[in-house]
């Protein structure tokens, strides 16, 4: 386990850079990053700063509302998925998480508790309130991890 402070949003989109340098030296085809926090915490953000880092230029909105949000970059296939309102399988089931695709592809899921069908991941994140900035743990996949640190 690794635990960061983020000062601000500021510091939460460059530590999303981070972990965008992580991604692209990764040799997995296929990532799946759990993010879990209160509302506010962060989560979208951090999806923002890593998808700014990977060459995404337009915006990156809360899925909160139409589950998933797709975007194609040159190399990636990023499904980023809020299941907050979610509370049936069905509505997993419609996204194909586990399609194919020619790039590698990343998966980053808001609320992941609320899976009924437990789905393996190579990090989760777990983000929260502290004072005035935000705590962050992530757990998971030691390479990425050992990545992260140096």
């Amino acid at each position: 386990m690794i635990e960061y402070t983020l000062k601000d949003e500021k510091a939460t989109l460059e530590f999303g850079a981070k972990l965008a340098k992580i991604i692209n030296e990764s040799d997995n085809a296929s990532l799946e990053f759990h993010l879990q926090g209160d509302l506010g915490a962060g989560k979208t953000t951090l999806v923002r700063g890593i998808l700014s880092a990977l060459g995404w230029h337009g915006s990156v909105k809360s899925p909160t509302y139409t589950i998933c949000e797709e975007y194609e970059l040159n190399q990636f296939l990023v499904l980023h998925i809020d299941l907050y309102r979610t509370e049936v399988d069905e509505d997993i089931d419609m996204l194909e998480l586990n399609r194919e695709h020619k790039n590698k592809k990343l998966i980053f899921i808001e609320w992941p508790e609320k899976l009924q069908g437990k789905r393996l991941c190579n990090m989760k994140i777990e983000m929260s309130h502290q004072h005035n900035s935000r705590k962050i743990e992530l757990i998971g996949d030691t390479i990425l991890l050992e990545n992260l640190r140096s």
